[in-house]
């Protein structure tokens, strides 16, 4: 008969989660960066290993130029970092089939300004369930912006609609955002609302989904 006196065995040695806040240092953030360093390299640290395979998507998505591919000087410098990491960095194909290796996670920025938010979900989770191995995993960049009439734009909602009608199980999402001692340091304020914005964008968001390992 149980008395109450024995502990339910934890299982917090098997599964780690991820704090739901990184803190990313003093420095606010440049609403200009796609690949921002620190949530970049906190991503590929919290949900790959050493030796993994990790693919960079972005929008507006890489135009094909005939045989010649133009990879974009900040995704480059992103892929070197993912080497510094010891992981193998690779660059979202030009066409949508993928023939190489699955990929075991990728991140996907959608940090660019002026992005329809639709299109750019649809086409990041589109990528991501081409290349992904089973039990790989999608994470996806992206922050509140203001419309030139100042309303707050937020692509959460078209991230996770798109996400799981492709069958991606949704995780998680995370906040990084830059701290300072107990405060989080606003980013400078956004020219392109002419002034009518209501509100200061502070963090990027950060949504984890996994491909699941059907049969």
């Amino acid at each position: 008969m149980y008395t109450g006196s024995r502990r339910p065995r934890s299982t917090s040695a098997a599964v780690r989660v991820p704090s739901t806040l990184w803190a990313l240092g003093p420095a606010p953030l440049d609403p200009g960066d796609r690949w921002p360093g620190p949530v970049l390299t906190r991503a590929i640290a919290e949900f790959s290993a050493p030796g993994s395979r990790v693919m960079l998507a972005s929008w507006p998505a890489p135009a094909a130029r005939g045989a010649l591919r133009i990879i974009e000087p900040d995704t480059a410098d992103a892929l070197a970092a993912v080497g510094e990491l010891d992981r193998h960095g690779l660059d979202a194909p030009t066409e949508r089939r993928w023939s190489g290796e699955s990929v075991d996670l990728v991140v996907a920025s959608l940090l660019a300004d002026h992005l329809d938010p639709i299109a750019a979900a649809e086409h990041v989770t589109t990528l991501a369930t081409d290349v992904m191995a089973p039990e790989g995993l999608l994470v996806v960049l992206s922050r509140c912006r203001h419309s030139a009439s100042g309303v707050l734009d937020d692509p959460a909602g078209s991230v996770v609609a798109a996400a799981q009608a492709a069958d991606l199980l949704y995780l998680q999402h995370i906040v990084a955002a830059p701290v300072s001692g107990t405060a989080i340091i606003a980013a400078p304020a956004d020219s392109a609302s002419s002034g009518l914005a209501r509100h200061r964008v502070a963090h990027t968001d950060v949504f984890v989904f996994l491909q699941p390992a059907h049969g």
